[in-house]
């Protein structure tokens, strides 16, 4: 029971890193940023995208059992 419960809230987490990241790093350039800033959303989106990566591995091992 605890696992559905831990996928179910894995899943959901994985998408909204997902979006956040993907619209962190796609923030640049739809605006005109200095390179500080771009950098900044850019480094922001990647942690996103990582922690998805992260989340996804967990939910693989969690199902692999």
């Amino acid at each position: 029971m605890w696992r559905t419960i831990l996928l179910g809230k894995l899943s959901i987490s994985i998408f909204a890193s997902l979006a956040v990241g993907g619209v962190c790093v796609t923030q640049p350039w739809r605006h005109e940023y200095t390179v500080f800033e771009s950098t900044g959303w850019i480094a922001v989106g990647v942690f996103f995208l990582l922690l998805a990566v992260a989340q996804i591995a967990v939910t693989y091992m969690l199902t692999k059992k």
